[in-house]
């Protein structure tokens, strides 16, 4: 491993621990707030003093994010070699980095709301469920680094890195097909209404699939380049020709009997709103799982 990327797997670790120390505060000040917020009980001015501290948590936060995706980019684009562990670390870190956002967001609304006497129990419900995610990310984001610094890959050929980025991003799909299916089983069985699924399901949907755009970007930007072969091998064609086939072979029936129950007269209205992303991230489940099979294979 060259002195530059060590040194910037050492900053990433570094701030991962101080990260960890500043989401247990705010876990801490969240939990000791959300009963008073929810009973509409008069807030201490001290709380003041630790909103402060939670803003700033966040941006320290909101930069390791950014530090540890980018050098987990780097180590796999650099040394071409990867792993599940580290793939996963870099789509819930694109994917919980984003959420960051969302948290300040829900905090301000929180803060809004409150004051005019309005129950806020939902977006406490939302907030401790992202610091759930950033808490998951940032294990894996932990994990994968002292990986990385303890292996120190010599780097192989370019076709080798073609491969490792082709296998990342399939990896990377089929990742995030699965988390995007699980959200819209979560939609079609939950109770929101049309109105609130179609505020959040846009915004949903794109962040799940930014990781996987994240990683398309860089294998296409690399073989425009020129530093990967500029394009697929014949076993890459044959793998995508064939993933292609039979993933439509499969999704044509599941989508069959998708429109049937839509059209039933127990389907509820949000399921006509679902029918995209729900065929989306089949195909990307679907195509993705087909490509890692065959090429393994």
């Amino acid at each position: 491993m060259s002195r530059t990327l060590k040194s910037f797997h050492l900053f990433s670790l570094s701030l991962g621990f101080l990260s960890a120390a500043a989401m247990i505060f705010n876990t801490g000040v969240f939990v000791r707030l959300y009963p008073q917020v929810t009973q509409f009980q008069e807030l201490d001015p001290s709380w003041e003093s630790y909103g402060i501290a939670v803003g700033l948590d966040f941006i320290l936060i909101a930069i390791f994010h950014l530090s540890c995706v980018g050098t987990l980019l780097a180590h796999l684009v650099v040394h071409k070699t990867t792993s599940k562990i580290k793939i996963a670390a870099i789509t819930l870190g694109v994917i919980s980095g984003a959420m960051i956002l969302g948290d300040m967001a829900l905090l301000s609304d929180i803060g809004k709301e409150y004051p005019l006497g309005w129950q806020t129990r939902g977006e406490w419900i939302v907030l401790f469920i992202s610091y759930g995610l950033h808490y998951i990310f940032l294990v894996l984001a932990i994990l994968s680094l002292i990986s990385n610094l303890k292996s120190s890959p010599t780097p192989k050929e370019n076709i080798v890195k073609d491969e490792v980025l082709f296998l990342s991003l399939h990896s990377t799909g089929l990742l995030c097909g699965w988390l995007g299916l699980i959200f819209v089983i979560i939609g079609l069985v939950s109770n929101l209404t049309p109105w609130m699924m179609e505020r959040i399901v846009v915004p949903l949907g794109l962040l799940i699939l930014s990781p996987y755009l994240v990683i398309l970007a860089i294998w296409v930007f690399w073989k425009r380049l020129g530093d990967l072969a500029p394009g697929l091998d014949e076993k890459q064609s044959q793998d995508l020709s064939r993933a292609g086939l039979w993933s439509l072979l499969f999704t044509t029936p599941i989508m069959v009997g998708y429109f049937s129950f839509q059209i039933s007269p127990w389907a509820q209205d949000t399921w006509s709103l679902l029918w995209l992303p729900f065929l989306i991230f089949l195909s990307l489940t679907l195509f993705s799982s087909f490509v890692l099979s065959f090429f393994r294979n």
